[in-house]
């Protein structure tokens, strides 16, 4: 009769079943791929590269702000910029590279289980057969001593009592109370002779068929190995590419601050120069105001002097000042000076990026790259087409009254004028092209508007 399996070979065999039932079994094609799953970082990293791009559009928002800035602070807090913009991508490439490290090591702790549970059944196999293959030798022993003890003649139950070493026949019958001759047992025997060695052939097939999964685990094992190592050494690189990324970032920060307070001193000189054109402005307007004035009152004088000579008739005493003609101050009396209509940075106080200062920012920021064309927002005479002080090449237009208040416009950090000093020009004529000139931080057009001779918002104005 067969013998019972082993405890060690049922625990093999059921941990053999968990790993068929739970899929953790794999072929060795699985493990020439490796994992296949999509990474949870996939999306991150798009993200990543989505808010990189957002970051190359604020650039131009930044150097708006940093207008009036010195060139090497503006060019430190780009490269800040462009530095941070490609950190957060950095981070997720880390993340990913570092994820499927875990996968790989995940997955060499399922080979190498699979692989122990796959030995463990291979050791119990062999056990198995080793034992069986005694078990068929003592039958055979048993077949070989009864035959034997027929051919001298003896009987079936001294037969036995040779063959199982019993000292009566009533002690083999209850050794072998279902067994009642030497011939029955011979012929049991002999059965399970053949049933144990058909079964031990099964087991050496099956055996087999373990043996080969073992060489495929060894081989997906070796190679995942190799892959995990690879895997180590992008993660590695990935983090070294990231740690430079901040480093560059620290010191760029570093860099900055170094220069705040040359910058902070130079600014205050810069918002000196700038009130100094602005008060120049001022200036012009209270001329004009005392020159309209004097029109005024001349024009009323020689009024009066016509009516005595006529005989003391009266005069209207209409002045000749054209102070209050002209549109009201609305949207529309100004037109865009360029021909995109995209603002970069609006008028008002504006907060320093770098220096962490507030300050008023007296014009609105175009977007115009060098050597756009800039247009008179309205007719009116050239002040000053020159270059100013932080302001680089400006124009400045006097629109005279509009609504009985003096209006002027000034385009300034333009590349070259295309008009003069003194010159009349009309609503939309061409007075230059803009550029990057004076403490500009990039090519734009920085517009501003006074009346009388105080700066507003140009948007309240153009149309």
């Amino acid at each position: 009769m067969m013998a019972r399996l082993r405890p060690s070979f049922i625990a093999a065999v059921a941990v053999f079943l968990v790993a068929l039932a739970t899929g953790t079994l794999v072929s060795g094609a699985d493990a020439v791929g490796g994992f296949q799953t999509a990474s949870s970082y996939d999306d991150d990293i798009d993200r990543a590269k989505d808010k990189q791009s957002d970051y190359e559009e604020q650039l131009d928002d930044l150097e708006a702000a940093l207008e009036d800035t010195s060139a090497a602070i503006v060019k430190a807090a780009r490269r800040l910029r462009q530095t941070e913009a490609k950190l957060p991508a950095a981070q997720a490439e880390l993340d990913e590279a570092k994820e499927a490290v875990a996968q790989a090591i995940v997955q060499q702790k399922l080979v190498a289980d699979k692989l122990a549970a796959a030995q463990a059944q291979d050791e119990a196999i062999s056990a198995q057969i080793a034992a069986d293959e005694d078990r068929i030798a003592e039958l055979e022993d048993i077949v070989a001593a009864l035959a034997r003890a027929q051919y001298q003649g003896v009987g079936d139950d001294e037969a036995l009592s040779l063959v199982f070493g019993a000292s009566t026949s009533q002690e083999f019958v209850d050794k072998f109370a279902e067994e009642h001759n030497a011939s029955r047992v011979q012929s049991n025997a002999l059965a399970d002779v053949e049933e144990i060695a058909a079964v031990n052939r099964n087991r050496g097939a099956r055996q087999e068929a373990v043996r080969e999964y073992i060489v495929e685990l060894k081989a997906e094992a070796d190679a995942l190995v190799v892959k995990t190592k690879k895997l180590r050494e992008k993660a590695a690189e990935k983090k070294a590419a990231l740690d430079a990324l901040v480093k560059k970032q620290q010191a760029i920060k570093a860099e900055l601050e170094a220069q705040k307070k040359q910058e902070l001193k130079r600014q205050k000189q810069i918002a000196a120069k700038q009130a100094a054109v602005r008060d120049e402005i001022k200036n012009l307007v209270k001329k004009k105001l005392a020159e309209e004035e004097a029109k005024r009152k001349a024009a009323e004088e020689a009024a009066r002097k016509a009516a005595q000579a006529n005989g003391g008739g009266s005069s209207s005493g209409g002045s000749s000042s054209s102070a209050g003609t002209g549109n009201a101050l609305v949207k529309g009396v100004l037109a865009w000076p360029v021909p995109s209509h995209y603002i970069t940075s609006s008028y008002g106080m504006r907060f320093h990026p770098i220096l962490h200062y507030w300050r008023l920012h007296a014009g609105t920021d175009m977007r115009a790259y060098c050597g756009t064309p800039v247009y008179a927002a309205r007719e009116g005479r050239v002040q000053w087409a020159t270059y100013r002080l932080g302001l680089g090449n400006s124009v400045l237009i006097d629109h005279g009254y509009v609504g009985g208040k003096s209006l002027m416009s000034s385009y300034n950090h333009l590349t070259s004028f295309a008009v003069g000093y003194g010159q009349y020009v009309t609503r939309g004529q061409l007075v230059g092209y803009a550029g990057n000139t004076g403490t500009s931080a990039a090519c734009h057009l920085h517009f501003e508007v006074y009346v009388n001779g105080s700066t507003v918002d140009p948007m309240t104005l153009v149309g």
